[in-house]
C-alpha cells in the first residue's frame, strides 16, 4: 500500500536522469531549428528542413489508469512478489503463485465494496490499488482495506496518487461502504504522504504489530470516511 511519491525518491531512481538527458537533447535540436527557420527571411539564407527527433520516452508517456482484468494477475504478482521478497511494506511472508493471485481476483466487481484498478504505461502494468474485506465478522462489512503497490521501477512518477484517488473516487459511489483503512508499516515517509494528501486521517498505531527480517514493526492505521 505504498507510493513513496518523495521527491528524492526521483533521484534515486537510475531510470530517469539519462531519459531526461535523451529529452532536454531533443528539445534543444528542435530550438535550433526554430532559430534557423527565423533567418529564413534573410536574402540568400538556406534554411534547412526542421530536425524531427523521436520523442517517446516512457517517463513521460501518459499512464491509464483502468479497472484490473483477470490478464494482468502475471505482473500484480510479480509486483507483491518483490516487496514479499524485498520489503517490510507488507507482512506477507510467502511469495504469491499465479494460481493464487487468478483467485484473488474473483473478489472484485465494478460497482460493489471490493474494487480492483491498475496503472499501464507503456502497454505496461506498473502499479495497482484495491479495496479488500476489513474483517471477517460481518459487523465489519461496511469497512475496507485498501492496498497499493507500484512497480520498484516506477515509483517517483506521481502514478501512486492517481490510481489511489481513482479507487477512492469509485468507492465513494458505493452505497454501503462507510470508511476505508490503510496500514502502514513504519518508517514509511512516501506512503504516509500519499495518505495524507488523499484525505486519510490518522486513527491509531499499533505498537511493533508485526515481525518480518528479524524485527518488530509499528504499523500506523490510516481512516478515509467516505462522508456516507
Amino acid at each position: 500500500m505504498k507510493d513513496w511519491d518523495s521527491p528524492n525518491s526521483r533521484l534515486a531512481n537510475p531510470w530517469i536522469l539519462p531519459h531526461f538527458g535523451w529529452f532536454l537533447d531533443a528539445r534543444m535540436a528542435e530550438l535550433v531549428d526554430a532559430l534557423d527557420s527565423k533567418s529564413s527571411s534573410r536574402e540568400g539564407v538556406r534554411v534547412r528542413p526542421p530536425l524531427r527527433v523521436p520523442f517517446q520516452p516512457s517517463f513521460f508517456m501518459e499512464t491509464l489508469i483502468r479497472r484490473g482484468r483477470e490478464s494482468d494477475m502475471p505482473a500484480l504478482r510479480d509486483i507483491i512478489n518483490h516487496y514479499i521478497a524485498n520489503s517490510i511494506v507488507t507482512f506477507e511472508m510467502v511469495e504469491m503463485s499465479l494460481e493464487n493471485r487468478k483467485t484473488w481476483f474473483t473478489q472484485f466487481t465494478d460497482t460493489g465494496r471490493y474494487q480492483l484498478f491498475v496503472a499501464e504505461k507503456d502497454n505496461e502494468v506498473v502499479g495497482y490499488a484495491a479495496s479488500l474485506r476489513f474483517h471477517q465478522r460481518p459487523a465489519y462489512a461496511p469497512s475496507v482495506m485498501t492496498s497499493i503497490y507500484l512497480h520498484p521501477d516506477h515509483l517517483g512518477q506521481g502514478i501512486g496518487v492517481r490510481i489511489y484517488r481513482e479507487l477512492l473516487d469509485e468507492l465513494k459511489k458505493v452505497d454501503d461502504v462507510h470508511r476505508a483503512y490503510g496500514l502502514v508499516v513504519l518508517p514509511n515517509p512516501g506512503s504516509e504522504k500519499l495518505h495524507d494528501k488523499l484525505g486519510f486521517q490518522v486513527a491509531g498505531l499499533l505498537h511493533e504489530g508485526g515481525h518480518k527480517f528479524g524485527k518488530y514493526h509499528d504499523v500506523r492505521i490510516y481512516e478515509h470516511r467516505m462522508g456516507k
